[in-house]
């Protein structure tokens, strides 16, 4: 069932996608999804001014839609005849993207590309594209300059392009030394696991996954130990890992890691291998690259989420394909497709551009051997410093913001129940970018994690220590440069993340609030959670998301983990967004001031039933009926506005403007965690109270609500897979319109505090406005009158206008103004 396309009205500034200053009336059009799950449209087309210089040029695969076998003949110029000599060709190609590599000059640029199947030519385009002068400039290497940057001798992988007699001579003065030594020891003590790899029964098959994990650890233990030291006992040790791990597979996540276990230990081991053993070990790369190549290319790099491929798949079968590319011709064609794909695509759930993960924190460790590892080994080796990526250069801040150190993550997406704080987070990857960029950010993440620990030199040495060992690292924290200026708020409007904090260097004594509002919307590891917040103060959880991830698709996950209800969102009609790209929402409007910062995101095209074929095939196979009684409908919405303004140190107000095209009861919901017992009085007024911290809610409406609570999930948390130690019940707060209405706003005033300290009491005078000390609150909650808010403290006021789309901080310093900002993606029509 096809999604009906829905338009609202709405008067905006030209700073985002108009080429204009004036103000124009517009009609904006909510597709119904901004990414595609299988590529359908080509990009960069219609004169889009690109973001990045060059840019990679892709489109649909015939493959996928058709599926046919075809070749493609891609063309690039400034001239739409593409002439001889003034057009860059690439044909033959099986994958259906382009890499320009170098800069593209200024200007106006053609593309198409050839359909071949056999005799058969088709072309698609012309297409056209503008890169302006103030593009963002980031340049890699060709293929052709990758494979010659890279040293046709072994070992070249592990050793980072390093001399491997250097790395011995240098070692054993290194910090890092006896770590590495010494657990290569103890690999010798253990013995060697060859037993069943998987279990039907959940809990027993995620016990072998451990147990196989350590095996794989255990394995680059031992390999570690014998490049430093040479010892005779553990090259026999690693001979008989060796045989083990060519009995195991070679494909999805632990294959993955089999094959670089492999493949990095033929590459270092090559001039002592038995020749029997290592044409096994050659034979069975060359297997899996054979396969690789064989269902990749032309088809996975035009799905946008394909989360165990871009996981582990592509660093683990670029890391094969480094080490044997001069002893195998599938190799340097498996080199080409993931060098060139990483440059194209990569990061899959972000842009080049911007910053942030779209599935979250939770599970964006998973990501870390094609983030850290294959980005490593492209610059040590073959001298692709991707690391340039303006991606990366945000890479620290979302750690940072995201993730605060002895504070809690920002709570969305798989996992993030069972991450606590930030402490553990990103340590490898900053330290690294610390090391490879010195990038201020960077360094001041790795500051912040080695004040957390008991013996900083310790915990320092610890860090990534055969990077250390092999780039002879020996980093002194003292003479670290740091940012001379850190904002307390952070937005990647690619991913529609915002992180508020009351002081960005004192996260864990202070409050924080976390947004999302994605354009990426439900896929993958992320949640029906458009429009939602979190918030913690003094590292504890407040408000906050709830659930467990008992696994990726069961009852509770489905209707209670990843579910809108489980967010501190909306429901509409007792219904909630929908799952996959189609429940997207955007961040709209940012403004950051010293005493409040303000966010807008819009969720206006989320509410509807679900269409992609895995979240139904899920839904299906967990019992879950595309049913309202499940929580499933359409809203038919035309507007959802949620603003959000953090108003330092303790005060969230959020005002929420809903429009629809049909009567509808509206739901406001929010959420605590175990021990935090909601107390809600006579007037509606919410308390929660925690180990350290009380909260008092007030919410209002258009409408008149009732307040009410529940410790139970819509589906029992049934730990099945033995992750937990237990799986408490939480509280779900909603405050729920009496009757329909096509219009409903509400405003939540929300007051934070030391526990046992006094809050102030929400009391609006007749004209609705709220005081609570130096802070003054007046919100239109009148349907029938343009969506206006004001809040104004003793040196900032904020004016909301939803009619004229933009907002308004006024400071001593100044004025800033924000008006409506649209996702690419989004066709804006001019209304006459």
């Amino acid at each position: 069932m096809k999604n009906v396309k829905r338009r609202i009205i709405l008067l905006c500034l030209s700073v985002f996608l108009f080429s204009s200053s004036e103000i124009y009336s517009r009609q904006v059009e909510y597709p119904d999804y901004l990414y595609e799950e299988f590529r359908k449209t080509p990009s960069p087309i219609n004169n889009a001014r690109v973001r990045i210089n060059p840019t990679e040029l892709l489109w649909p695969s015939v493959k996928h839609w058709e599926g046919r076998d075809v070749v493609y003949n891609v063309y690039l110029s400034r001239d739409s005849l593409f002439p001889q000599g003034n057009t860059q060709i690439s044909r033959n190609q099986r994958y259906c993207f382009y890499n320009p590599h170098k800069a593209l000059k200024p200007g106006k640029w053609y593309w198409k590309y050839e359909i071949v199947d056999k005799d058969k030519v088709e072309t698609k385009g012309t297409y056209s594209f503008i890169v302006s002068k103030e593009t963002l400039v980031f340049t890699t290497p060709s293929f052709g300059e990758l494979l010659n940057n890279i040293s046709r001798s072994h070992p070249r992988v592990m050793n980072q392009g390093n001399n491997i007699a250097t790395i011995r001579q240098q070692a054993v003065n290194h910090p890092a030394y006896r770590t590495i030594v010494t657990r290569a020891r103890e690999v010798l003590k253990r013995e060697i696991y060859d037993g069943p790899l998987g279990d039907k029964d959940p809990a027993k098959d995620k016990k072998l996954s451990g147990v196989t994990g350590k095996e794989i650890r255990y394995f680059h233990d031992a390999l570690q130990g014998y490049v430093l030291t040479g010892e005779k006992t553990l090259f026999e040790n690693l001979q008989a890992r060796i045989k083990v791990l060519l009995t195991w597979p070679t494909h999805d996540l632990l294959g993955s890691q089999v094959l670089t276990a492999l493949s990095l230990s033929y590459d270092v081991m090559y001039d002592s291998l038995p020749d029997t053993l290592k044409g096994q070990m050659l034979r069975c790369i060359e297997g899996q690259m054979n396969k690789g190549l064989k269902n990749w290319p032309g088809r996975i790099e035009t799905r946008q989420v394909e989360n165990h491929f871009w996981q582990m798949e592509i660093s683990g079968n670029f890391s094969a394909a480094l080490a044997t590319v001069h002893d195998s011709e599938v190799a340097k064609d498996m080199l080409e497709y993931t060098y060139e794909l990483f440059i194209a695509r990569f990061p899959n759930l972000s842009t080049k551009y911007d910053g942030g993960w779209a599935e979250g924190m939770g599970y964006f460790g998973v990501n870390k051997s094609c983030v850290v590892d294959m980005a490593l080994w492209m610059k040590k080796i073959a001298g692709a410093d991707v690391f340039q990526m303006p991606w990366y250069k945000n890479l620290s801040d979302f750690y940072t913001y995201f993730a605060p150190v002895n504070s809690q993550i920002a709570g969305f997406g798989d996992m993030h129940d069972r991450r606590g704080n930030g402490n553990g987070e990103g340590v490898s990857s900053t330290f690294i970018l610390s090391c490879e960029s010195h990038d201020l950010a960077a360094n001041y993440r790795l500051l912040s994690h080695l004040k957390t620990a008991k013996d900083p030199s310790a915990y320092l040495n610890s860090i990534e220590p055969w990077y250390q060992i092999v780039n002879n690292v020996k980093l002194e924290p003292a003479k670290l440069e740091l940012p001379q200026f850190m904002p307390n708020e952070k937005v990647f409007y690619s991913t529609g993340l915002a992180a508020m904090h009351n002081d960005i260097k004192r996260v864990e004594e202070g409050t924080s609030v976390y947004f999302r509002s994605s354009p990426f919307g439900a896929k993958g590891h992320m949640h029906a959670n458009q429009n939602s917040f979190n918030i913690a103060r003094r590292g504890e959880r407040i408000f906050y998301s709830t659930g467990y991830y008992t696994s990726f698709a069961d009852p509770h996950s489905m209707t209670s983990y990843r579910n809108t209800r489980a967010s501190n969102t909306v429901l509409v009609n007792g219904c909630g967004q929908a799952f996959g790209h189609e429940g997207y929402g955007f961040i709209k409007r940012f403004l950051a001031g010293e005493e409040i910062t303000y966010v807008c995101g819009d969720a206006t095209a989320a509410y509807k039933p679900t269409v992609d074929k895995q979240f139904l095939s899920m839904n299906a196979g967990s019992g879950v009926k595309e049913t309202k009684e499940y929580g499933v409908g359409d809203a038919k919405l035309k507007l959802f506005e949620r603003h959000l303004a953090f108003i330092r140190p303790d005060i969230v107000v959020v005002y929420d403007v809903l429009e629809s095209e049909q009567d509808c009861d509206w739901t406001f919901l929010l959420h605590t965690m175990k021990g935090q017992q909601p107390d809600i009085d006579g007037t509606g007024t919410l308390r929660v109270n925690t180990s350290l911290n009380s909260a008092c809610v007030n919410v209002f409406g258009s409408s008149p609500v009732a307040a009410s609570y529940t410790d139970r999930f819509f589906s029992p948390a049934i730990d099945f897979k033995k992750k937990y130690k237990e799986v408490p019940n939480q509280y779900h707060i909603s405050y729920k319109t009496s009757g329909k209405s096509k219009s409903m706003r509400f405003l939540a005033v929300l007051q934070l505090g030391d526990k046992g300290g006094a809050l102030l009491p929400v009391c609006p005078d007749e004209q609705g406005t709220i005081k609570l000390g130096d802070v003054t609150i007046r919100a239109e909650l009148d349907v029938n009158k343009p969506a206006e808010m004001k809040v104004h403290t003793r040196k900032t006021t904020l004016d909301i206008y939803q009619k004229q789309g933009c907002s308004i901080l006024q400071e001593a310093v100044g004025k800033k103004t924000c008006h409506n900002r649209y996702p690419e993606r989004m066709t804006l029509f001019s209304q006459k």
